[in-house]
């Protein structure tokens, strides 16, 4: 039952999250890679943690490149 509904509700915060970034795209998407762990596995915390740190240093030199991108543009205004 609550295998059910956390699928549900993933479903929906899917179809939210694109919809606003088709609107509002943002200047860096972050994906970790965390399809293996579910909604509701607490318990492997340490584990989404460590693959968000991993995707953080993947994406560092396009995080650096933006954001001196970013502040150029401010420093032009």
């Amino acid at each position: 039952m609550f295998d059910v509904l956390a699928s549900s509700v993933n479903i929906t915060q899917d179809r939210i999250t694109r919809s606003r970034m088709a609107g509002d795209p943002p200047d860096i998407l972050l994906e970790p890679r965390l399809a293996q762990i579910g909604l509701l596995e607490f318990h492997r915390a340490e584990e989404a943690i460590s693959e968000g740190e991993r995707c953080v240093k993947r994406m560092r030199p396009v995080i650096e490149y933006t954001m001196e991108n970013v502040a150029r543009l401010f420093a032009k205004s």
